[in-house]
């Protein structure tokens, strides 16, 4: 037993050390080097698995928005983003990219590895969504996919588990549909770390902003979301336990929104982001 550990200790040091990745190029020139384990190929393949599940479910369920005007402007919000998506991710060009809003009270969205974008309708909804905020947030949803954020976080997983390979972070007997329920928890069901967040909001910034929209949308809608936050925040006072378990999981994982949007002004303001470009 005592061998058997050595040997795999050995094996997650040789990786620690030929496993460190740059994944973007961005204009504020602070890229970081990141560890991934997981293959790039291996956690696009299994999001796509996954994000066909989450996309039956809702036609089946008559919850997949295709015509209203919702829809429309999250696709022609995306298709915008995605086209100056390269500048910061070159390789991100032979990505499948796919865009679909689901009609739910749901505040969210996100972006799986690989390109696979989702935008609840409760979330324009409940934050009066401009075309500009839309942007922020579908930006910043990209952005955990430009820089791998649920990659990184599955690969420090697997080292923290001991193991060097996605079948053995699940037991020898597991599946592929194992492993994509693993890439559907790192990117929608478990929140990213504050830092990785904080990375989404700058590069979600300079996706905006390459894409035309105005950057004064990212501080906005950041203003709304500390908003929501406090509204949350008073309902939960009130005993609902669906507010409480939502504040937590924002408050324990984010940084906060006001944070967020001083950040996000301070960086327009040193660059001298505009909305004309």
């Amino acid at each position: 037993m005592k061998y058997t550990n050595l040997i795999a200790s050995a094996l997650v040091g040789c990786a620690l050390l030929s496993s460190c990745a740059q994944t973007t190029k961005s204009m504020f020139g602070d890229d970081r080097n990141q560890f991934m384990l997981v293959s790039e190929q291996t956690i696009n393949t299994q999001s796509a698995e996954e994000y066909k599940k989450v996309i039956a479910d809702a036609k089946s369920k008559n919850k997949l928005d295709t015509t209203s005007n919702y829809s429309k402007r999250v696709n022609s919000i995306s298709k915008k983003l995605i086209k100056v998506a390269p500048s910061l991710r070159e390789d991100c060009r032979s990505w499948q990219w796919e865009v679909n809003t689901i009609k739910d009270n749901t505040v969210n969205a996100w972006c799986m590895p690989g390109g696979k974008i989702v935008v609840y309708t409760g979330l324009i909804k409940e934050l009066s969504l401009t075309d500009d905020e839309m942007a922020a947030i579908i930006g910043h949803e990209i952005s955990h996919a430009l820089k791998e954020h649920s990659r990184e976080a599955m690969s420090k997983a697997m080292v923290q588990s001991g193991v060097t390979s996605v079948a053995g972070l699940f037991g020898v007997s597991s599946t592929i549909t194992d492993s994509a329920n693993a890439v559907y928890n790192a990117t929608v069901a478990l929140p990213f770390s504050r830092d990785q967040e904080s990375e989404a909001d700058k590069y979600g910034l300079e996706l905006m902003y390459k894409a035309g929209f105005n950057p004064q949308g990212a501080v906005s809608v950041m203003k709304k979301m500390d908003a929501y936050e406090k509204k949350v925040t008073a309902a939960s006072g009130a005993g609902n336990s669906k507010a409480t378990s939502l504040l937590n999981s924002i408050t324990s994982t984010h940084p906060t929104s006001e944070k967020r949007y001083k950040d996000l002004q301070a960086l327009i303001d040193k660059y001298g982001l505009k909305s004309e470009i």
